[in-house]
């Protein structure tokens, strides 16, 4: 017989279809009709004493939750934090989990690092139960599953987001950087590289463009304030306000529609009447990064800061 008990129901909805033994008795199971329930497949066996509801899909959020019922000493790290921060490009880096204990942890089909240095500031808890890195130090720890550009491109979202800011990743660094260490030397020369002043990105596909227009000696800011005639502030995604030369990425998802179209063109037609100049870029073009499309776009930044430099 399926058994109801409302608090259980509640406790189910707000922690991912996770709880262990310890919440199930809290909550007025006795240890007979937890067996019982377990028999029945209402309950099943996610680790050792830690039980997920039958009505809740197994995903990332409810294994990252049967972890931390598991063992009060884990932490979720590298891809399972990644994918619970909702880090572009990561999807592919799997769910690990981190402790600073000794002895053995649970493991299940994941993998454990142990950690000699997690600060209180590094973990971040999670109403539902899940304990994750935090998302300053989820980006250093990503340093060793990712490529550069991935990296890059994690770090301007979380700028974006302001979930940490520059200052904060310097500090990670030099707390965990050391020689030897796993995607240390990645994250140092990805941090490193880039200029502290530097607005993040919008997009990895404005991050691509931006980087490879700069391989060819065009180096653009990114979201410059730019003032319509109207009093209006615009920021273009990667601009040279000296020329008044912009670029703005366009996704067909966000600018496909005739509504958007509209307002782009308004909008380009004002920078225009400033003296300026917008060229869109698609991020399909982006993605295929063609010699051509870089080669027209480096041309139109000359020939117009040609213009801008006999205008003046």
């Amino acid at each position: 017989m399926p058994v109801f008990v409302p608090a259980l129901a509640k406790w189910f909805r707000t922690h991912q279809g996770i709880a262990n033994r310890a919440t199930l008795i809290s909550l007025g199971l006795s240890p007979a009709t937890i067996k019982a329930l377990v028999g029945s497949g209402e309950l099943i066996v996610e680790h050792e004493g830690v039980y997920r509801s039958a009505a809740w899909p197994v995903d990332v959020s409810s294994r990252c939750a049967a972890f931390c019922a598991a063992d009060d000493r884990v932490v979720v790290c590298c891809g399972g934090a990644a994918q619970l921060w909702q880090y572009r490009g990561c999807t592919d880096v799997g769910v690990h989990i981190t402790t600073t204990a000794s002895g053995r942890p649970i493991t299940g089909s994941t993998v454990v690092h142990r950690c000699s240095v997690m600060p209180v500031g590094h973990v971040h808890h999670r109403p539902d139960g899940i304990r994750v890195t935090s998302p300053v130090r989820t980006v250093f720890d990503l340093a060793k599953h990712v490529d550069a550009s991935t990296l890059e491109s994690v770090i301007e979202q979380g700028l974006r987001r302001r979930q940490f800011d520059v200052p904060a990743l310097y500090d990670v660094g030099r707390l965990l950087c050391r020689r030897g260490r796993d995607g240390a030397s990645q994250f140092a020369q990805v941090l490193t590289s880039r200029l502290t002043w530097r607005r993040p990105v919008d997009s990895h596909p404005e991050l691509d463009l931006l980087n490879e227009l700069a391989r060819r000696g065009v180096h653009l800011a990114t979201q410059v304030a730019v003032t319509l005639l109207d009093g209006q502030v615009i920021h273009p995604d990667l601009g040279d306000p000296t020329c008044a030369f912009y670029i703005e990425v366009d996704d067909h998802e966000w600018h496909g529609g005739r509504l958007a179209s509209t307002y782009d063109a308004q909008r380009d037609r004002q920078v225009r009447l400033i003296g300026g100049r917008v060229e869109r870029v698609s991020t399909d073009e982006i993605a295929s990064m063609s010699p051509l499309l870089i080669a027209q776009l480096v041309a139109a930044y000359h020939q117009h800061r040609s213009l801008a430099v006999r205008g003046a």
